[in-house]
């Protein structure tokens, strides 16, 4: 039984003893650093640390070894190639290949403008239409009908382009249906042709500027004249029969075209891409580029005191003759000029006060030689007048004593159909 007992103890001991070693791991010996320095080089910073501080003791036959954690021992998997940034013309990298720029990324330079600008130029905050003496590059087109001559009396002889002489055509047919013998106009015919009237003033929007550039002075104030008529015909059609509020009327007649509200500022155009007023027109054009102050006795107000709308477009070939034509006629109206020898009086239109067009006859016929005790406005007015009277009234205006009196402007309606 002692024998037993002893037996027992010794196993225990033996078995407490060496399970308890089991379970201990030695001390890692110096040599393993090593076979560390043999080892292949040390993966990348962000490669999980290998497994010396994870080694297992060597397990019992029976048990089963431990197995490590999956994720310490799949294999290390290179980190993938960071992408390739798309090259970006302006940020290559010089040395790598493919990252030259393109060619059509580098800027192209920018196309010369002509030196003439017409009339789409802006300077200093006010639109101003730049017209130089010739132009920039020249136009074959607007220099063949050069070549054809025709009789200044004919109105089939235009110095304009095919696109204008469309368009003149279209107008002269206006003309010639609606403008009776006397001037006046048959308005209640030209109301049934506004949208005739609409397609033709599309044709002013659709010009090329680069070929206007390369009209001649005549052609191009041919151009604005009828374009500017052909506008004043379509706002009164478009207004035709004029309406008017009962309180206007006791100051204006009902034909006024003063009941029309903004006739010269808000019924706008489109010429060449530009937008256009008639006072636009009459500032821009005949007063400073153009600077033709025969063009207000060309252009139509559509009134009984206004000179009388031309029966025929006018054109840039036989602009002068017609532009004297119709000065003649108008001062042959009694509309113009009118001179009372018996009271010494001499009546002008409205238009020619200094302070409505008579300031545009200075700088072509302003003078100092003559008619002295008058303004410059004047004065100019006066001699621009002695080119087209008589020489007796000429006489009379440069050495006899008179006042001047300005006419009333009679705003109705030149309506052809009857008077109001």
């Amino acid at each position: 039984m002692a024998k037993l007992l002893i037996a027992i103890s010794l196993f225990v001991v033996f078995s407490f003893g060496t399970g308890g070693c089991a379970g201990v791991r030695p001390e890692p010996e110096p040599a393993p650093r090593e076979s560390l320095a043999a080892e292949p080089p040390a993966p990348e910073p962000n490669t999980p640390r290998e497994a010396p501080a994870l080694e297992f003791a060597t397990p019992e036959p029976n048990e089963t070894p431990l197995e490590p954690p999956e994720a310490l021992t799949a294999p290390i998997e290179e980190p993938a190639p960071p992408i390739a940034e798309p090259v970006v013309a302006d940020e290559t990298r010089p040395g790598e290949p493919n990252d030259a720029p393109l060619p059509e990324v580098e800027p192209e330079p920018e196309p010369q403008e002509p030196a003439a600008i017409e009339p789409n130029h802006v300077t200093g905050g006010e639109i101003e239409v730049v017209e130089p003496d010739t132009p920039s590059e020249p136009e074959p087109t607007a220099a063949e009908p050069a070549d054809e001559e025709t009789p200044p009396a004919q109105d089939t002889a235009p110095s304009e382009p095919q696109p204008l002489d469309a368009f003149y055509e279209g107008y002269a047919e206006i003309l010639q249906e609606n403008v009776l013998k006397d001037g006046r106009v048959d308005y209640a015919s030209l109301r049934r042709q506004r949208l005739k009237l609409k397609r033709l003033l599309s044709t002013p929007d659709e010009l090329d500027p680069d070929l206007y550039a390369g009209f001649l002075k005549e052609d191009k104030l041919a151009f604005w004249i009828n374009t500017y008529n052909l506008k004043m015909l379509e706002i009164i059609a478009r207004n035709y029969p004029i309406q008017s509020s009962w309180w206007l009327r006791l100051t204006w007649p009902p034909s006024d075209i003063r009941h029309i509200g903004g006739i010269w500022s808000d019924y706008r155009f489109i010429v060449m891409d530009e937008e256009f007023t008639l006072g636009d027109v009459e500032r821009r054009l005949f007063a400073r580029l153009l600077a033709e102050p025969r063009a207000y006795l060309a252009t139509t107000y559509a009134t009984r005191s206004s000179p009388s709308l031309s029966r025929r477009p006018y054109r840039g070939a036989t602009l002068t003759e017609q532009l004297d034509a119709q000065v003649k006629a108008f001062l042959a109206s009694g509309n113009g000029l009118r001179i009372d020898r018996d009271k010494d009086i001499v009546y002008l239109s409205a238009l020619f006060k200094p302070t409505w067009r008579g300031k545009d006859f200075v700088g072509r016929y302003g003078t100092d030689k003559k008619f002295k005790d008058r303004s410059p406005e004047t004065r100019a007015v006066l001699n621009f007048l002695t080119r087209y009277i008589s020489s007796e009234d000429v006489y009379y205006l440069e050495v006899e004593n008179y006042t001047i009196s300005y006419m009333n402007f009679d705003w109705r309606l030149n309506d052809g159909g009857k008077r109001k």
